[in-house]
């Protein structure tokens, strides 16, 4: 009786129970996509959970930015009356491939309907920062979205897309090596990457 206790009491610190974790956590499906598409970007610190902020820093390092376009900025906000306003500064084609910004203002209904507000000529094309600022003034911002194209070596690019400053969706290309990364925050799912080859 006594030889079988002994031997219980060996099993138990020799076997390993059935319910123990691994010390070694998994890898992320999204960062195996992101080392199946850019090797150049490896970061063990994303293994489990993948940070477009980081993503798009390294990036950045690693492949040189020649040309940066804001793409569009839209923003709703609201002023002490409870009156919502969408703001939205959109790129279009311009001469020589520089683009022409085009500035719009509309007051929005109880349903999120827009009505356009007039705005001069010098404030609706091509309006300055500090023309685009006043807007915002003694206002509660409720979203702004903002999205960005760059343009880098090699026929690269990046794509990226913000909410207050927060990324939360990224595309970065590399036609001549036929691959394309996209990644996207789905909140309660978290970051999301796939990766597209030929």
């Amino acid at each position: 009786m006594f030889k079988l206790a002994l031997l219980a009491v060996f099993c138990a610190f020799s076997v390993k129970p059935a319910f123990a974790v691994d010390s070694e956590k998994p890898v992320s499906l999204s960062y195996t996509n992101l080392m199946k598409c850019f090797p150049e970007l490896k970061n063990e610190a994303w293994s489990t959970k993948v940070d477009l902020e980081q993503v798009k820093d390294e990036a950045d390092a690693k492949f040189v930015t020649s040309k940066t376009l804001l793409r569009y900025r839209e923003a709703v906000l609201k002023d002490s009356a409870g009156q919502q306003k969408r703001l939205r500064l959109s790129a279009t084609p311009g001469k020589k491939g520089k683009p022409t910004y085009v500035l719009s203002l509309e007051k929005l209904d109880a349903k999120g309907a827009g009505t356009p507000i007039d705005l001069p000529q010098s404030l609706r094309i091509n309006p300055r920062e500090k023309d685009v600022g006043q807007y915002f003034l003694n206002q509660d911002v409720i979203s702004d979205e903002s999205s960005y194209f760059d343009t880098k070596l090699k026929g690269m690019s990046l794509s990226y897309k913000r909410g207050f400053k927060e990324i939360f969706e990224l595309e970065l290309s590399d036609p001549r090596g036929h691959r394309r990364l996209f990644c996207e925050d789905k909140k309660d799912l978290g970051v999301v990457c796939t990766c597209f080859q030929k």
